[in-house]
């Protein structure tokens, strides 16, 4: 059978799956190459370093932003080898997130899918760790090259990738650590890499391709987080002051706490794959709305007795837009980081808002996700009630 690498960019090959190639050297071994929408068969017999050189065409120094290929597309050029068998290719959590999306594209061309017009149905893919800041992924494997294969690694770059060493291109700059001396990769299902995914898009809306990519509803974390808030919010107003507002309600593990509380609940989520699984999930008493924080302030009609922001001000909201919401209580909940680079310098400039408190709702805490595949740090949730001028309770 023929081992296939699907990387992005031809370069990824010499980056990451040097190991791969010398574990194959008796093998042909077929590079897929998104960007390039194209196969090259590097044939066994060859030295490390010509196998490498064949690549060299497909460097492009300037290409990050071309439509990846569909899974059908990677299908069509996996199922270009002879007999495809093993499958390698980027973590969809790597933190260069077209390399991640790639790598999910390519899950779901080679294993069974729900969704997916096309598949191969082969085994799970195996994926390098790759370069994750955050995010802690399990290797299964984890194989160092040799000096003379890293000599390989150092010369391709610098003749067919120089540019790549000043690239003003976040994703595509090579820095020393992202070409490791020892070479790390995992297996995943389709549905591990679909969550892997989704989980490392957190900010856009590809984090709705998994159901509770944050695992709120079976994390012991985020359930006490979320306990603490419901609880919070339970001190500042109550049921009988009016319905209060959640902004970016994701799918409802806060919302249905508080409904279970005898809390009148207009949810707001933009994400339509949230809102969808937030409305059929939602309990009596909760309304599912489309609006973001940006609509809500924008037409001024929601009058309620208390707007909860929980853990949606990561976006780049202009904080200005909390005047224009028709309360007088907002519940503000974030990460101490974000809190003090964003929040505080703008309640400092700002006279319409007073802090009337100040909670640790959540400390910070390591946790495992995707059953155990990876881990990280979760930061910790710390709240702000902010009561209009001259509101008092």
């Amino acid at each position: 059978m023929t081992a296939v690498i699907a990387v992005l960019h031809a370069e990824d090959v010499a980056l990451e799956f040097v190991s791969v190639l010398r574990d194959h050297a008796d093998q042909d071994v077929l590079v897929v190459v998104g960007q390039a929408r194209t196969g090259v068969t590097l044939p066994a017999g060859l030295s490390l370093r010509e196998r490498l050189e064949l690549l060299g065409p497909l460097v492009e120094p300037g290409g990050n932003t071309a439509e990846l290929p569909v899974p059908a597309e990677v299908a069509a050029l996996i199922g270009e080898a002879p007999a495809p068998g093993e499958i390698w290719t980027h973590s969809p959590a790597d933190h260069r997130i077209r390399r991640a999306r790639f790598g999910w594209i390519v899950s779901r061309a080679v294993s069974p899918f729900p969704s997916s017009s096309s598949s191969l149905s082969l085994p799970a893919v195996t994926c390098s760790v790759g370069d994750n800041p955050f995010l802690q992924t399990i290797p299964a494997t984890a194989t160092a090259i040799t000096g003379a294969e890293a000599e390989a690694k150092i010369d391709f770059i610098n003749r067919r990738a120089g540019e790549l060493l000043r690239s003003r291109v976040a994703d595509r700059l090579v820095t020393t650590d992202r070409v490791p001396a020892v070479e790390r990769f995992f297996t995943a299902s389709a549905a591990q890499a679909n969550r892997l995914y989704a989980l490392i898009s957190s900010l856009g809306d590809d984090a709705a391709v998994a159901d509770d990519p944050w695992e709120f509803g079976r994390s012991a974390y985020e359930a006490a987080r979320l306990d603490a808030t419901a609880a919070w919010t339970t001190r500042w107003c109550s049921p009988q002051d009016g319905p209060i507002v959640e902004v970016g309600a994701c799918q409802g593990e806060l919302t249905r706490r508080l409904a279970g509380k005898g809390y009148r609940v207009q949810a707001t989520e933009p994400n339509a794959g949230f809102r969808a699984r937030l409305a059929e999930r939602a309990e009596p008493g909760v309304e599912v709305l489309p609006d973001s924080l940006e609509d809500l302030a924008g037409d001024g009609e929601r009058q309620a007795a208390a707007y909860l922001l929980v853990e949606m001000l990561y976006y780049d909201q202009d904080l200005t837009l909390l005047d224009r919401l028709p309360t007088d209580l907002v519940l503000v909940a974030l990460e101490t980081g974000q809190l003090n680079e964003r929040v505080w310098p703008w309640l400092r400039e700002q006279s319409t808002w007073r802090v009337a408190e100040r909670v640790e709702l959540a400390p910070p805490t390591l946790e495992s996700v995707c059953d155990g595949l990876a881990y990280l740090r979760k930061r910790g949730s710390r709240g702000l009630v902010l009561a209009r001028a001259g509101w008092r309770r």
